[in-house]
């Protein structure tokens, strides 16, 4: 058959009659005919149409391919808010329209009862979809074009973390504190967050059960750190961009004057120097100075170079009910914090060395190859000395008048003839 419909008369092709424009409103399946053989109660396939389906899975079947021209074109826009299909007269060349969307078709051969359809894909929603249509959670517009956007959200407690939040910056505010990831079923693909702690304290970041950050349960950052948190979805796991555990640690240092420090307190939350020395420059203070340190972990080397008895200094982390820890004049301490006590490594003074006080079965003075052996403090002027766990020997000089020496052991006299007491 020939692929146009040429007049015997004048020798050009046949144009059929044009519909322009007609509105569908469908709600079953619905056959197109040609404008030159359609009757009242049929279809006919306009030029533009705007289809509304009523329901799901109905079809558009375009009309006979051999009774049209090729280059005979249909646009057909969805207006409605479900999808539906558009084939050719025998069901093949199937195409969805989704709500929203148009498709240009147009016939390309006719030889055949389907004939065949070319269709371009129109823009969908409007023809021109503008920016400020297409901007949602991390993007936004400027002078009329896309721009991504991060909304930064200050919080000093547990902020709530959804779905919704994504693209969103959490810059936390106060001292130890947490941020909870949401459960990893609840997020969409690609969800990210970035944050900040600019607050005093730890910064814990916690995925729920069973998900895991950077293979963790929970992470930990200190003030100063910031990052992205991405969520992987074929695992349901976080990762961390752009924040990483400082793999050199820096020294730093001062020195105050404890004089020249007015009241009872001395505030090193927003900097705390890993080296800190005291002294007293003019004698004047007369009482204990407490030193709050933030809540984050580090180790501190602390020295009270002051040489008054009169006062100690005194130091904790900053929100800790636990025992501070007191240095007296002339006293060093190498210190741990673990974000919420203050615990003493080491205790010195010049030439002087001091241990904690032991026990029978973990004395402080002991050997490397018997850690049950050696020497502890029993009491205040309570002098220890203790084998296999077990003291052996005890000094007693609580009562200067009358100093006691004691052993649960028989005493062997090797120089005494027959000497066993």
């Amino acid at each position: 058959m020939s692929t146009s419909f040429t007049s015997p008369f004048t020798g050009t092709v046949v144009e059929p009659t044009d519909v322009s424009y007609y509105a569908l409103n469908f709600s079953s399946n619905t056959q197109l005919y040609w404008p030159a053989v359609v009757n009242p109660t049929q279809v006919p396939a306009s030029r533009i149409m705007d289809c509304v389906p009523s329901t799901t899975s109905l079809t558009v079947i375009l009309p006979q391919g051999n009774q049209g021209s090729v280059g005979t074109d249909i646009l057909i826009r969805n207006k409605g808010s479900v999808p539906f299909t558009v084939t050719a007269f025998d069901g093949s060349q199937s195409v969805t329209l989704t709500n929203g969307t148009s498709r240009y078709f147009y016939l390309s051969n006719n030889t055949t009862i389907a004939g065949v359809w070319q269709n371009v894909q129109f823009g969908t929603g409007t023809s021109a979809a503008d920016a400020a249509t297409l901007q949602g959670a991390g993007l936004t517009t400027i002078t009329g074009q896309l721009a991504v956007t991060s909304n930064v959200v200050e919080v000093s407690s547990t902020p709530t973390i959804t779905d919704n939040s994504r693209a969103a910056t959490f810059v936390w505010t106060s001292g130890n504190g947490t941020f909870t990831l949401p459960n990893s079923t609840t997020l969409s693909g690609g969800w990210f967050i970035g944050f900040r702690n600019n607050g005093s304290g730890t910064l814990a970041i916690t995925p729920t059960s069973p998900a895991l950050i950077n293979g963790l349960t929970t992470i930990s950052t200190n003030p100063g750190d910031s990052g992205y948190i991405l969520y992987e979805q074929s695992t349901g796991n976080f990762f961390t961009v752009g924040w990483a555990v400082p793999a050199n640690v820096t020294f730093t240092s001062a020195t105050y004057d404890v004089d020249s420090i007015a009241g009872t307190s001395l505030n090193l939350v927003s900097y705390a120097p890993i080296i800190q020395t005291y002294v007293a420059l003019s004698g004047t203070r007369t009482t204990t100075l407490n030193v709050t340190l933030p809540a984050i972990t580090q180790i501190y080397v602390l020295v009270n170079n002051t040489s008054s008895s009169a006062y100690n200094i005194s130091f904790n982390v900053s929100g800790s009910s636990t025992l501070p820890v007191v240095l007296y004049a002339g006293q060093v301490v190498t210190a741990l914090s673990d974000g919420n006590t203050l615990f003493a490594l080491t205790t010195t003074t010049t030439g002087v060395f001091f241990a904690n006080n032991g026990s029978a079965s973990a004395p402080s003075y002991s050997f490397n190859s018997d850690h049950t052996t050696g020497m502890y403090l029993v009491g205040t002027s309570v002098l220890g000395l203790t084998a296999n766990s077990t003291q052996m020997l005890l000094i007693d000089n609580t009562n200067t008048s009358s100093p006691q020496i004691s052993t649960p052991a028989t005493f062997n006299a090797g120089l005494i003839p027959g000497g066993t007491f």
